[in-house]
C-alpha cells in the first residue's frame, strides 16, 4: 500500500510539472496566428521582417478616455446587402446605363480579357486606345509614361514593423505591357444607383437623402452632427499652395453594416470654393454597392464641380490616363492589418508635375498615370492645389432609424493607437519648388467625435507628422 501511495504521489508531481511547462492558450493562439500570416506572405511573395518597437504610441486624447474597453460597442451583425436591389429611376435611365455598359469599352480596344483572383472581369485595353483619350479635347494628346520633373527630398520607406500589401490582381494573370486593366462595367451594379450621373458621383443622391449635390456647399458635409449621412475624421491644412500630397496608410478590412454604406481612408489635394471646388483623391475603400464585395479596394476619384456629375471613381469615365499595367485601380488587396498583429500599408502620392503638368498618381514606387491638366480650371487645380487632407470617411444610411455600426478605419479609437487604430504616417506635401515638406500645419476636424475621432501627433523620427483615427460608429454616445 505504501509503495502505491508513493507511485501516485510521483505521478501527481509529474503531471504538475508538465502542466507548468506547457504553453498557455494565449501563446498557442499567437503561434497559430503567426503561422497563418507567414503562410499568406509566402504565397504573395512578401517577406516578413522582425518587428521592432514602433513610434511612440498616442496619448489617450479621445473623448473615450477609459481603459481599452469595448463594452459599449455592440456585437456587429452580419453585413446586409441586397444583391438584387434596383434604384434606377425608370426604363429610359436603364437604357442609358445599358448603352454605357455596352459601349464604354469598345471590343476593338481590348487586347485580352482576364478574371482576377477575386472574380473581377477585366479588360486589358490598349493603352493608346483607353477611354480617357476619347474625351473631347484629347484627340491630339501625347501620352506620358512618367512625370517630366523629379521630386526632391528623401523618400519614405516601410518601417520594420510594417508590411506592404499587394493587390490580388498581382498574384494571378496580369494584363500585358502596353495595356491597362479596366473592370468591365456591370449593369447589375449600375442599377443600384438612380441615374448614370449618380453612379459617377462620390456621394450619390440615395446616400444623401434630399440633400442637393454640387450646389456650392462646402464639400465636407451636407449636414453636421452624428445624424449626418456623410461623416469624416480628417487632418487638413488650407491656404497652402502646393503641388501634391503623400501619406503612408495602414490597410484594414472594416465592418460596413449596409451595402449602400462605405468606409475609406484617403488623401486629397484640392482647390477652389463652393461649386468650383476641384479635388484629386486616392486611398482604400470598402463599398459593396460599388464593387459587389466586402473587400477594401484601391480607389481614385476626381471632381471638377464640387462633387457634381463631372467627375468619377477609378476609370469609370474618361478622366484618368493610366500608363502602367501592374496596378489595378479599383482592385482588392491580399492582406490587411491585424488587431494586435502585423500592420500592412500602402503609400500613395498625388504629384503636380510643375505648373503646366498633369496630376500624377504614384502607388508605392510605381507611377500609375495622371489626370490631365485640361480637366481643371484656373480657379481650381489647373496650376496648383491650396489644400491638403488626410483621413477617413463613412456614409451612414440611417435605414434602421439609428446611427450605423459601420467602422471608420479599423473600428478602434485613436487612443488605442498602434496595432489597434488606423493611422496615416509621414504625412507630407510637395511645395511649389518641387520639394517634399512635412505637413506640420495640419489640424484636426471631425463630424462628431462620439462616433469617429482623430488624434494628431509628431515624431522626430521617420513617422514625422502622423495621426490615429477611426471609431465604431453606433454606441451609447452615438445614436
Amino acid at each position: 500500500m505504501r509503495e502505491n501511495v508513493k507511485l501516485v504521489s510521483l505521478l501527481l508531481i509529474l503531471v504538475l510539472l508538465v502542466a507548468a511547462c506547457a504553453p498557455t492558450p494565449e501563446v498557442v493562439e499567437k503561434a497559430v496566428k503567426e503561422t497563418v500570416v507567414v503562410e499568406k506572405e509566402v504565397e504573395v511573395e512578401v517577406t516578413k521582417v522582425v518587428e521592432v518597437t514602433p513610434e511612440p504610441e498616442a496619448e489617450k486624447g479621445s473623448v473615450r478616455n477609459q481603459e481599452d474597453d469595448d463594452s459599449d460597442i455592440p456585437d456587429e451583425p452580419i453585413p446586409e446587402a441586397d444583391e438584387g436591389i434596383r434604384r434606377v429611376i425608370d426604363d429610359d435611365e436603364y437604357e442609358r446605363m445599358l448603352k454605357y455598359v455596352e459601349t464604354y469599352i469598345p471590343e476593338d480596344t481590348v487586347v485580352i480579357s482576364i478574371t482576377s483572383e477575386d472574380g473581377d472581369s477585366i479588360a486589358c485595353v490598349d493603352v493608346f486606345a483607353q477611354p480617357a483619350l476619347r474625351r473631347p479635347g484629347m484627340e491630339d494628346h501625347v501620352i506620358q509614361f512618367e512625370p517630366e520633373n523629379i521630386l526632391e527630398g528623401k523618400e519614405v520607406e516601410p518601417e520594420e514593423s510594417e508590411l506592404r500589401s499587394i493587390q490580388l490582381y498581382q498574384t494571378g494573370e496580369m494584363c500585358p505591357e502596353e495595356t491597362i486593366p479596366i473592370r468591365y462595367p456591370d449593369i447589375d451594379i449600375l442599377v443600384r444607383f438612380r441615374t448614370l450621373e449618380d453612379y459617377f458621383r462620390k456621394y450619390p443622391s440615395h446616400l444623401l437623402g434630399d440633400e442637393p449635390v454640387g450646389d456650392g456647399k462646402d464639400f465636407h458635409a451636407p449636414r453636421v452632427g452624428s445624424s449626418a449621412r456623410h461623416q469624416y475624421a480628417v487632418a487638413l491644412q488650407t491656404g497652402l499652395s502646393n503641388w501634391g500630397v503623400e501619406s503612408v496608410i495602414n490597410l484594414w478590412d472594416p465592418y460596413t453594416e449596409k451595402g449602400a454604406e462605405f468606409s475609406l481612408s484617403q488623401i486629397w489635394a484640392s482647390r477652389g470654393s463652393g461649386a468650383s471646388t476641384e479635388t484629386v483623391e486616392a486611398g482604400w475603400q470598402e463599398y459593396h454597392d460599388k464593387y459587389s464585395d466586402w473587400r477594401p479596394r484601391l480607389f481614385i476619384y476626381f471632381t471638377p464641380d464640387n462633387y457634381g456629375s463631372g467627375g468619377c471613381y477609378n476609370l469609370d469615365c474618361s478622366g484618368f490616363v493610366q500608363v502602367n499595367n501592374t496596378v489595378y485601380i479599383g482592385g482588392g488587396f491580399t492582406n490587411f492589418s491585424q488587431d494586435g498583429g502585423s500592420q500592412y500599408i500602402i503609400k500613395l502620392l498625388w504629384y503636380k508635375d510643375g505648373t503646366n503638368g498633369a496630376w500624377w498618381l504614384r502607388h508605392g514606387n510605381t507611377w500609375v498615370g495622371y489626370y490631365p491638366r485640361s480637366l481643371f480650371d484656373s480657379n481650381g487645380l489647373r496650376n496648383n492645389a491650396d489644400r491638403i487632407d488626410f483621413g477617413g470617411e463613412i456614409v451612414d444610411t440611417r435605414t434602421d432609424n439609428r446611427h450605423t455600426r459601420t467602422d471608420m478605419g479599423s473600428g478602434y479609437w485613436p487612443y488605442q493607437s498602434f496595432r489597434k487604430a488606423a493611422y496615416h504616417r509621414s504625412a507630407r506635401y510637395v511645395d511649389t519648388d518641387n520639394f517634399y515638406q512635412q505637413a506640420t500645419g495640419i489640424s484636426r476636424t471631425v463630424t462628431d467625435r462620439e462616433c469617429y475621432d482623430l488624434s494628431l501627433h509628431h515624431s522626430s523620427g521617420s513617422w514625422e507628422q502622423y495621426f490615429y483615427f477611426g471609431g465604431s460608429g453606433y454606441n451609447t454616445n452615438c445614436q
